[in-house]
């Protein structure tokens, strides 16, 4: 302010502020020899420092109440304790003329001593949009280094006034286009240095981490640093001899470089910008060739960096492939960790929906399995009957398949990235299913069939088994008897074209996941050969199934089948109709309700696993179509209850299928010396006719038998997983007699009522800590935690958020736990955390929080109050 502005002030302030008496302290002495030119009218100058106050009181408390009094001190502003004339200024107006006290005052500091300071940081105050953002962080007692930290948030532009959150916010500013460069023009950064704040922020540093170099302007050597001492806390072991100078001195504010970058991952904004720095400082400090020597046991903490993981899957791959018969369990409870971890439900910004460590990982888990089953059954597959052999594959056995088409499935997301890290051990998944248990499967169930291990004849003489439905039965066995049971009955049934079972009891365990429905599977004979006309006319309602004029084309009663309408109309005879899932699904629920009203049967029918992976061009996609068909399938039994008032669903296919990876050779081919000239129908697994003839090479059956038709047609199969050629693809298949082509799925869905339904509710699994834990008297407190119950169908794992808080401000690392044993064993349901603290004081009166939020939604599972007393070993 300059004379001309006091004096146009002062009498502002009389006037507006209704104050008798204005103080005016100048400590700089700016105005002291210009102050004969203040002329206030009707107003009094007085000197402090030329009057006692004593006298100066006396003389206020005698005169006129009205006249005015101008009260100048050529001094800084006194405290209120040492002020004598503390008591007059309650009911009088305090003036500054400098900026420094003006931006004290508009700011609400209390503490005068700080202009020095403030006038030291003019260049900040220059902009109002600072000012302004300034004073919605400042508190009144600030000092010095928080007045500089939130001076340096409004210049990074952080959410909130905390040294990680600007840390954070600053790394962020150097990112473009996916990736990080430290060379790049920094605005926050640049606007630091140039404004002077640059020695407060490494000063802040050097408060928060420990011994960095404050001599460097380099944000770079500090993220280095930082990310190698998070490395050094989580590996334990000594560093190699080229990350060793980048360490942050040992002190306690160490860890701190750990609870900064945890608190960094787990920012829903920023942890982007983690990865990229964290590539970047990978790529900088050679960190492939740093892990190749080092002990991937000593390595399962560290989340620093993702070639960490890269290491570790890697290492775990190769010791599958040594020797699948070891145990493995040690790898099965660090693969556990590592999908808890950082890497595996981080978010990438490539052009990839999955998160390829999980699915790397999630693959080795399976793999593990899939040997593991191996191992089981090492000696071979012995069995007294065909219907034992048929009862285990539907027991168990069909986890071979599962468990390679799982593989295969995750397996393919990670290649299809451009990831080579399974190629190997996919390789030996491929031996194990296609080369082991496919040869050793259509060994044992070959001999059944043709009598191999039979006293007389085998199965395809009398294609029967002891309480299985044969698939030419199925309306008369399992839907008819629901019809008849009421006339108020109504059904669905969803035929799925190639839905084979393995598929089927991922569905059904799926829908008992679900509230108040429930499935049950069980097993079907297929018929034979299985081709979708024979399957998809076997569904129906009929009383005889029969080949039209010696051709392949089949006949209900009379009435061809082959087509949707013709299967529509046959199923009009029954009070029934026919709809296509697509169509079904698109419907609303008013016109889905008025499509359904008239009818009691309702076959809706679905096609995404044979539309795939019967044609040569998309076969590879046939496992990703059996996701999707299990999506849809549990989306469309959801829709009929939910919208359509079904109470009973059924879910079942025309055939299975047989699908291999394995490259093919001449073996895969049988080779018929003579072809059959009566030939209806040729396909890669069976030739269909009259009159064939006998074969040592083929299995040879009769429709007349294994489909219940009337007339006696001949077919000839391939034995073993055998094609007669390749047309259409040669990894995907059906119609032959394996038993992943015959055991067809009948999955029958209801709904739950009364107290059956309250049975349904799905839980989450319950977490309690053990222990009374009232206090930590540790930088890095232990905590244990019990699942309190055990993961079934309907009690879902439990993922949370572990950390220690200061109401919401996190103090700790905060850790991901995934609770999800299904043993009935307690002391197997127990799981360690540890959460390392911040560097600093605590007050051991105060009250903290051990927090617990589920990771899907981060609401608050728990609150556990505790509290922190561990100044003596912040000591040291």
């Amino acid at each position: 302010m300059n004379i001309e502005q006091i004096n146009q002030t002062l009498p502002n302030i009389f006037k507006k502020e209704n104050r008798r008496i204005v103080f005016w302290y100048d400590g700089e002495k700016e105005f002291e020899e210009s102050l004969p030119s203040i002329k206030v009218k009707g107003a009094t100058i007085l000197k402090l420092d030329e009057i006692g106050a004593l006298d100066l009181k006396i003389r206020l408390e005698n005169r006129d109440i009205n006249e005015k009094y101008i009260l100048y001190a050529p001094t800084f502003e006194p405290a209120p304790e040492k002020d004598w004339l503390c008591d007059i200024k309650l009911y009088s107006y305090v003036f500054h003329a400098d900026k420094a006290s003006i931006l004290i005052k508009e700011l609400g500091l209390l503490n005068q001593s700080l202009r020095p300071f403030i006038k030291e940081r003019k260049a900040f105050f220059r902009s109002q949009d600072r000012l302004d953002r300034l004073n919605k962080w400042v508190d009144p007692d600030d000092r010095e280094d928080e007045l500089d930290l939130k001076m340096i948030t409004v210049l990074a532009r952080a959410n909130q006034p905390d040294l990680f959150a600007v840390l954070m916010k600053l790394a962020d500013s150097f990112c473009r286009n996916n990736h990080f460069d430290p060379a790049m023009d920094s605005k926050p950064w640049k606007e630091i240095n140039s404004l002077g704040l640059a020695p407060s922020f490494w000063k802040l540093m050097v408060q928060t981490f420990g011994s960095v170099n404050q001599s460097t302007s380099n944000l770079m050597d500090l993220l280095i640093k930082i990310f190698v001492t998070d490395f050094s806390n989580n590996y334990k072991k000594e560093l190699a001899i080229s990350l060793e100078h980048f360490k942050i001195s040992e002190s306690p504010k160490t860890i701190n470089s750990s609870i900064f970058l945890n608190q960094w991952q787990t920012h829903t904004i920023y942890c982007r910008s983690f990865n990229w720095v964290s590539r970047h400082v990978a790529k900088k400090l050679n960190m492939d060739q740093v892990l190749s020597s080092l002990d991937i046991q000593e390595l399962l903490n560290v989340m620093t960096f993702e070639n960490v993981d890269q290491k570790i899957i890697s290492s775990f791959r190769d010791q599958i492939i040594e020797d699948f018969k070891k145990d493995f369990s040690n790898i099965q409870d660090a693969i556990k960790k590592r999908l808890d971890g950082y890497w595996t439900n981080t978010a990438f910004d490539d052009d990839i929906k999955d998160n390829l460590y999980k699915s790397a990982y999630q693959a080795l888990k399976i793999a593990i399995k899939l040997f593991d089953l191996r191992k089981k059954y090492d000696a071979g597959f012995k069995f007294k009957s065909a219907d034992k052999m048929f009862n285990a594959y539907t027991l168990e056995l069909f986890l071979f398949d599962q468990f390679y088409r799982l593989f295969n499935e995750l397996a393919n997301k990670t290649e299809q990235a451009g990831w080579d890290i399974l190629k190997e051990l996919r390789s030996s998944v491929e031996d194990c299913y296609s080369t082991w248990f496919m040869e050793q499967l259509s060994l044992t169930w070959g001999d059944f069939l043709d009598g191999g291990l039979e006293a007389e004849h085998g199965l395809l003489d009398h294609w029967h088994l002891p309480g299985i439905c044969n698939q030419y039965n199925f309306f008369d066995e399992k839907i008819k008897p629901v019809l008849e049971k009421s006339d108020r009955n109504r059904i669905f049934v969803i035929v799925s074209d190639a839905f084979r079972y393995e598929a089927g009891k991922e569905i059904t365990d799926r829908i008992n996941g679900r509230y108040r429905l429930k499935a049950d599977i069980e097993p079907m004979l297929g018929i034979l050969p299985g081709f979708t006309a024979l399957g998809m006319a076997s569904l129906l309602p009929y009383k005889s199934l029969s080949f039209k004029d010696d051709s392949a084309n089949l006949l209900l009663d009379g009435q061809p089948s082959g087509s949707f309408d013709q299967r529509a109309a046959i199923l009009k005879n029954y009070n029934g109709t026919a709809v296509k899932a697509s169509d079904l699904s698109a419907m609303s629920k008013d016109k889905g309700r008025d499509f359904v009203k008239p009818h009691r049967v309702i076959y809706i029918y679905h096609d995404q696993i044979d539309a795939v992976g019967d044609k040569a061009v998309s076969e590879d996609k046939a496992f990703e179509a059996v996701r999707t068909a299990i999506d849809e399938l549990t989306a469309l039994v959801g829709f009929i209850i939910n919208n359509l008032n079904g109470t009973r669903v059924i879910i079942t296919a025309d055939h299975g299928f047989i699908y291999k990876e394995k490259d093919l050779a001449q073996l895969d081919k049988s080779i018929l010396e003579i072809e059959p000239k009566s030939a209806v129908k040729k396909h890669k697994r069976f030739i269909l006719g009259k009159d064939f003839g006998k074969s040592d090479k083929v299995f040879a059956g009769s429709t007349k038998q294994t489909s219940n038709t009337e007339e006696d047609m001949k077919f000839w199969l391939p034995k073993g997983t055998n094609r007669f050629n390749f047309v259409g693809g040669a990894k995907f298949f059906h119609g032959g007699a394996m038993l992943q082509e015959i055991v067809i799925p009948i999955v029958t869905v209801s709904e739950m009522k009364g107290i059956h339904k309250e049975k349904s509710q799905v839980g989450i699994v319950g977490v309690s800590l053990l222990g009374s834990v009232k206090k930590i008297v540790t930088n890095i407190p232990r905590f244990e935690f019990i699942q309190t119950d055990s993961v079934s169908r309907r009690m879902k794992s439990r993922t949370l958020k572990i950390s220690l808080r200061d109401g919401n401000e996190i103090i700790s690392s905060e850790e991901t736990i995934t609770f999800d044993s299904s043993s009935s064993s307690m002391d197997e349901r127990k799981k360690v955390v540890r959460l390392p603290l911040k560097s600093g004081k605590f007050d051991n009166k105060k009250e903290y929080s051990l927090v617990l939020r589920n990771a899907e939604d981060e609401t608050e599972y728990e609150r556990l109050p505790i509290m922190i007393d561990i100044a003596f070993a912040n000591d040291f």
